[in-house]
């Protein structure tokens, strides 16, 4: 009984009333307020597309449909609200994205705007700290569709009116503040949270004096900088000052709404239609799995399952919430069965393959998973490139090269790892000038010197081999250690120490002098009488020379011997090595 009143309460949303879904290029919406519903929602999306196109310039048609889930009220969304301030939501797997909210009221495209920003957010994999990615969610949704609605610009002077009314958490509070926080604050911290980071946004993009240098600043940010750190960098400001200017701005800003381009219904191919309840169940189904809420999630993939014993689709996501909570045998058992009676959907088998990495299973296990998904979806990204990196760790460099190079598109924050993988790559196969080329490329994509500096180490990679070589640390004591060879030059020398002055004579072995302490060579050149010793003779390469050595004058046999130059009386440098012609 109880059982089922848990499955009758996450259901009752969907039996309250008939879902509809209409689906163009960018979105599938799925409303519960009838099919024309959906196609009006469709449209307003399709508008925020073309606005976010204008404003970002970002392309994200290699993702699949962004999935709109709209409840007919608050009331039927409220069971899947995911914090107490949250009246919409955008949560993004690496494979899907959803943004879920109750319908609004006409021209109300605020909160809808606010989500899309996260989904691209999200889908350009840059990674935003809180505030700025809320500030910017929150600056994007000052867009107004509707020239009579007035609900935007009344939320804009909400903000400006929390702002001027109340105290202000300090800046760095601001930038440190994890997103946790946010969404569990409660609705008053959390209105002063979005109106403080929406006017730093504000500021940041549209002032004359931050404006120029925003894209660095996201840049920084995106990387890992800290708050602090990437204000000085860019602006070379301190927090203090940064927050003088940013109360000015407020004091003297007049905001208005964001007009958004039109688009015409007609140049859209809109597919429209009633959604069966299994199709129902499905989508609520993916959507609990989606925000982690795997106990509800798991309960109605095993009725879908029960209900359509010939979908393996269901059979599979229950072998991925089991790796979400550890049963690592009933996930394999599941998959194993869901694969063998053909996976339908790529996300599923993406998914899977991302819970089996968390879990620690070995490449043999994730590799299948993805290898479907890209069966499924040749032009499945994400899964192509989380793909090459399994192979190149394996050291199937023309397989994770393949991969790579299949690629659409690769998303800004993606830039960087992707050319790195990429040397990597090229490295392993030889392709030692592809390699740097692609490691300079990784370089001039670097957000941060650490960046940088791990970029050009792989291009000397790429041009160099693993060698040994002779140095000496603080004390004066030789140590032997690692280093790198350049790949075309002669044949390494270890006993070249680093700061040598190195100098090459070509001539004949005179004499061996062993009556000093350090042995001595003179070497007869054209231009004169060329002496170095030998303090130790296990610190010379010698090539093609006789077994031993006696002491004395030698029978002038042809040699080119390698020394490092020395201002020591009456010799000219330590012998490197030495080359019997």
């Amino acid at each position: 009984m109880v059982v089922l009143a848990a499955l009758l309460l996450c259901a009752s949303p969907l039996l309250a009333s008939g879902w509809s879904v209409a689906r163009s290029a960018h979105f599938d919406v799925y409303a519960q307020a009838g099919e024309e519903n959906a196609r009006s929602v469709l449209l307003g999306f399709e508008r925020l597309h073309a606005f976010f196109l204008r404003q970002t310039g970002q392309q994200m048609d290699t993702r699949p449909p962004v999935r709109v889930i709209v409840f007919a009220s608050p009331q039927e969304y409220e069971p899947y609200r995911i914090g107490p301030a949250s009246d919409a939501y955008y949560a993004g797997t690496e494979s899907r994205d959803y943004i879920v909210m109750a319908r609004r009221g006409p021209g109300d495209w605020r909160v809808a705007a606010h989500e899309y920003w996260h989904f691209i957010e999200h889908a350009t994999s840059q990674r935003l700290p809180p505030w700025l990615n809320e500030g910017l969610a929150e600056f994007f949704s000052g867009v107004r569709l509707d020239e009579r609605a007035s609900q935007v610009a009344r939320e804009l002077d909400a903000r400006t009116r929390t702002l001027r009314t109340r105290p202000w958490m300090p800046l760095s509070e601001l930038l440190a503040l994890p997103a946790d926080a946010v969404t569990e604050g409660g609705r008053a911290a959390s209105d002063l949270f979005y109106a403080q980071s929406w006017a730093l946004a504000d500021m940041l993009m549209l002032a004359p004096e931050y404006g120029p240098h925003f894209r660095e600043l996201v840049a920084a940010l995106a990387a890992g900088a800290r708050g602090t750190q990437a204000f000085q960098t860019v602006y070379g400001k301190r927090l203090d000052s940064v927050a003088g200017d940013l109360r000015a701005w407020v004091g003297k800003r007049k905001v208005t709404p964001f007009d958004v381009p039109s688009v015409s219904s007609g140049a859209l191919a809109i597919e429209a239609s009633d959604l069966s309840p299994l199709a129902a169940r499905s989508l609520i189904a993916g959507l609990w799995l989606a925000t982690s809420r795997f106990d509800r999630a798991e309960g109605l993939y095993r009725e879908l399952a029960s209900q359509a014993p010939a979908n393996p689709d269901f059979s599979a996501a229950l072998a991925t919430i089991a790796l979400h909570k550890g049963h690592y045998t009933e996930a394999r058992r599941d998959w194993a069965g869901a694969l063998a009676e053909g996976i339908r959907d790529p996300e599923v088998c993406y998914r899977y393959a991302i819970a089996a990495q968390i879990a620690g299973l070995p490449a043999d296990d994730v590799r299948p998973a993805l290898e479907r998904a890209v069966a499924l979806r040749p032009t499945f990204d994400d899964a192509l490139y989380v793909l090459a990196l399994i192979e190149n760790n394996a050291g199937e460099y023309a397989a994770g090269l393949r991969h790579l190079r299949a690629m659409h598109t690769t998303t800004p924050g993606r830039q960087f790892p992707y050319w790195i993988a990429t040397a990597d790559a090229l490295t392993g196969l030889g392709n030692r000038a592809e390699a740097k080329a692609a490691a300079d490329t990784a370089a001039s994509k670097a957000a941060t010197p650490e960046q940088r500096a791990y970029a050009v180490r792989l291009g000397v990679i790429a041009l160099t081999d693993l060698a040994v070589q002779f140095t000496r640390d603080a004390a004066g004591d030789l140590r032997l250690v690692t280093t790198r060879a350049p790949h075309d030059a002669p044949e390494w020398n270890p006993f070249v120490e680093p700061g040598d002055r190195i100098h090459r004579v070509e001539g004949k072995l005179r004499e061996i002098d062993c009556s000093g302490p350090a042995t001595l060579f003179s070497v007869e050149t054209a231009a004169g009488l060329v002496t170095v010793s030998v303090p130790d003779p296990l610190h010379v390469q010698m090539r093609n020379a006789p077994p031993e050595f006696t002491c004395g004058p030698q029978p002038l046999a042809p040699v080119a011997a390698v020394y490092a130059a020395s201002t020591d009386a009456g010799v000219s440098g330590v012998l490197r090595g030495l080359e019997f012609r």
